[in-house]
């Protein structure tokens, strides 16, 4: 049997291999036959023999080959690699990102038993919040979970930790608890800058900004994720009524990101999106080019956007 994994969700993926080797360990009561391979590096002789063995000490075999894509040399190969895999053995060849256009993805698409691994939506994330707590043992009600979704966004990973904290805090999870005890993603607080500035509320902007980078964000790093979170905002601006999964499909971006920018982008004109985007790519420029200070430079910025001289 072989396995394909891929896809944007790493927490999901590696869940399922971590499902699958602890079943293994299982039944065969020892890790003889498990064997973890650097696709990226190996050989294609080397793999293909060792995808051929046959179990020494054991019953059986997994082997798990990680980000084979990056190595063309012998991604290229993976038809014949493939093609006598003992029944003793299974495969699994994980990636996170992989070209589908290739003949590497192709194959593997075709040959295997194929699973690719989405990242989830805001309501999908709202109910495995609530389902994770319930298997950590304890409860969070919808409002709190929803909270929760709000402040840290579609990672998984750390979605689990919040939750392990909260739930140890107090097992019957409430909206107050997320409040208090989780910290916002930065790129909610990119959000609030963003809506901020486009009110004209230039002093509340500035603020936020502060509070940003004294969370420890660079500069650029703030300037980076205004110009992403504009072109999100001007991206479903432009969709119209297209749902935010199809605008995730086709803009390369989250259905988590997706859809916050189609719930957000009612906020803003259209003219002003773009104003604010060109301004922004613009100060990129001038930072990478030394015209001036980063700081200077985004705090000009906020100024611009907001439509105030000085």
């Amino acid at each position: 049997m072989i396995f394909f994994f891929h896809g944007p969700n790493s927490y999901a993926s590696r869940r399922k291999l971590q499902e699958m080797v602890a079943t293994y360990l299982k039944k065969t009561g020892s890790d003889l036959g498990l064997e973890r391979i650097d696709g990226s590096s190996v050989g294609a002789k080397e793999l293909r023999a060792a995808l051929r063995a046959v179990p020494f000490l054991s019953s059986s075999r997994l082997a798990i080959v990680e980000y084979l894509s990056s190595n063309k040399k012998a991604a290229d190969e993976i038809e014949s690699i493939i093609s006598d895999v003992p029944d003793t053995t299974v495969v699994v060849f994980y990636e996170k990102e992989v070209d589908r256009r290739t003949h590497y993805y192709k194959t593997l698409k075709a040959k295997t038993n194929d699973q690719e691994f989405k990242l989830l939506d805001h309501s999908q994330l709202v109910a495995w919040v609530t389902t994770k707590a319930r298997e950590l043992g304890g409860e969070i009600d919808r409002s709190a979970a929803t909270e929760l979704v709000n402040r840290v966004g579609d990672d998984q990973w750390r979605l689990e930790q919040e939750l392990m904290k909260l739930v140890s805090y107090h097992t019957a999870v409430g909206r107050s608890d997320v409040e208090t005890m989780v910290e916002q993603a930065k790129d909610d607080n990119i959000f609030e800058l963003i809506e901020a500035v486009a009110s004209g509320q230039t002093s509340q902007a500035l603020r936020r900004y502060q509070d940003i980078l004294a969370s420890g964000a660079s500069e650029m790093y703030v300037l980076s994720m205004i110009i992403w979170q504009l072109r999100n905002l001007l991206l479903a601006k432009t969709a119209g009524p297209m749902p935010p999964s199809q605008l995730a499909k086709e803009a390369g971006i989250s259905p988590y990101a997706a859809q916050k920018a189609a719930a957000r982008q009612g906020s803003f004109e259209e003219d002003q999106l773009r104003q604010a985007f060109l301004l922004s790519v613009d100060t990129e420029y001038k930072i990478k080019t030394g015209a001036a200070s980063p700081q200077e430079l985004v705090e000009l910025l906020i100024y611009e956007v907001a439509g105030v001289n000085y």
